[in-house]
């Protein structure tokens, strides 16, 4: 059998149906192709329900290797080459296996079969899929007249979209934050922002889709848990964590690697070691209408996208989950699932939000703005509006003055600023400019000769003005 798919990073499922009369993915028997640089793949699953490979009460449920559920590969990888865009890959598999997770392969009549096309998590495993199906496929092996259905590869000429405007939670006087689930949103959606593959579902806060979070060390925050506290259900059940690893999905990672994440919040330990969940609430959840999901994309802000949907909610209180962040903890962490990967988004630790005072200086949610004077005699006063794209979001626009005819100052980009090529670079400044960044936050500070400050991640760097996409004003 020969699988073909125009998608460099993507797989492609096939295989049986979970039904006998029609197409469906829940209970299938299907085949995860896919090829990793020069090496290809063509491995045995069984999807036993729409979620990542879960153990649920110690047994493995989800989309899942029939190793891990007891059986074994029946496939036989025979070739993989990627050809003029187009990944084909061929595989076999004895017709009747001895496999019992395994369905038959009939030779006489119709058998109704399922496909799908997604992307590999970091770990390579099949996460939730773009493409699919819309209505029932069957396939009829050993015919007596042969024929071919098959036609071209096509190529959408649609151009990219961009993504949805990230979500951002930057208020000191919240100490209070609701987290219920929601779907991902398409490749506008968690996809763009985050750049990360998708279960499918993902972390609302607030209502806001995977937003980034804002907290302040000494503070303590309550988090209103709502994702989910039936732990028979594989696609359901999400308990809330806080990690210094991206992911999440801790369950799911071997004892090594559990070793290698500092847990924060949401997961205690047994006497012997096991990882126990603390913060499962009753499930509330924003879900489809009725929908077409693969015209998430179609929707050009999230605000529209998420008035299409229909929101329930489980009865009961929420799981509260209280955190106080010190001066141990990163300045940044991660929100996520206990059980599923890549449901969640960043959370910024500051030592103090955004604060102005006469003539002074303004914190940013990274560190401190460090100045240090220096005597010379005063120039020529010059003003140039500096809108910092690093900085915490601030209600009104502020000046930073120079009062220096020219100044020359070196600049490590690449780390503090979202720009694309050059890690640092020299600017001269010889007049007033306008520094034209990408977002519209500002700081104020009044410098009587040139400077070098600090936009730190921990507590101090070196210089740091931001000016790549400067402009004459």
């Amino acid at each position: 059998m020969s699988l073909f798919i125009s998608a460099e990073d993507n797989y492609m499922a096939f295989g049986l149906s979970g039904s006998t009369d029609k197409s469906e993915m829940v209970g299938s028997d299907a085949t995860i192709a896919y090829l990793d640089g020069y090496l290809g793949y063509a491995l045995d699953y069984n999807i036993t329900a729409k979620a990542p490979c879960v153990k649920v009460l110690g047994q493995y449920k989800g989309v899942c290797k029939d190793m891990l559920l007891g059986g074994f590969d029946s496939n036989q990888l025979h070739t993989a080459v990627r050809e003029n865009g187009i990944n084909i890959i061929t595989y076999r598999r004895t017709l009747i296996s001895a496999d019992p997770g395994d369905q038959e392969y009939r030779t006489q009549g119709w058998s109704y079969v399922v496909w799908a096309v997604g992307k590999l998590n970091h770990n390579k495993e099949p996460m939730f899929h773009d493409m699919y199906p819309k209505w029932n496929l069957k396939l009829e092996l050993n015919r007596k007249e042969q024929s071919s259905d098959c036609f071209a590869f096509t190529r959408s000429k649609e151009s990219f979209r961009e993504t949805w405007e990230a979500g951002e939670i930057f208020d000191r006087t919240i100490r209070t934050f609701t987290a219920t689930l929601g779907p991902s949103g398409g490749r506008r959606g968690y996809q763009g922002i985050t750049g990360m593959t998708t279960t499918g579902l993902v972390w609302y806060i607030n209502g806001l889709l995977a937003p980034e979070i804002w907290l302040r060390r000494g503070l303590t925050y309550s988090f209103k848990i709502h994702g989910g506290n039936n732990p028979h259900s594989a696609e359901y059940y999400h308990p809330f964590i806080i990690t210094d690893e991206a992911h999440g999905g801790f369950d799911m990672l071997s004892e090594e690697v559990q070793q290698k994440v500092r847990v924060l919040a949401g997961v205690e330990f047994t006497r012997r070691g096991q990882p126990k969940p603390t913060a499962a609430g009753p499930l509330c959840i924003s879900k489809h209408n009725d929908k077409d999901r693969r015209l998430d994309d179609d929707y050009p802000t999230f605000k529209k996208f998420n008035r299409s949907l229909l929101y329930t909610c489980e009865e009961g209180d929420a799981a509260i989950l209280k955190v106080t962040p010190n001066t141990t903890w990163p300045d940044v962490v991660y929100y996520n699932s206990f059980t599923h990967p890549n449901m969640g988004w960043k959370i910024h630790v500051v030592d103090s939000y955004a604060r102005t005072s006469t003539g002074a200086s303004m914190g940013l949610h990274v560190g401190t703005l460090l100045l240090t004077l220096c005597a010379t005699r005063l120039l020529p006063l010059l003003t140039v509006n500096i809108p910092c794209a690093y900085s915490s979001p601030v209600d009104s626009r502020h000046t930073l003055r120079l009062l220096v005819s020219s100044v020359t100052v070196d600049i490590p980009c690449a780390y503090l600023w979202n720009l694309t090529k050059a890690s640092s670079l020299t600017v001269d400044i010889p007049c007033a400019y306008l520094w034209n960044l990408t977002k519209a936050f500002s700081l104020t500070v009044d410098i009587p000769c040139a400077y070098l400050w600090n936009l730190t991640k921990a507590s101090s760097l070196t210089v740091d003005i931001p000016c790549a996409y400067s402009s004459p004003a």
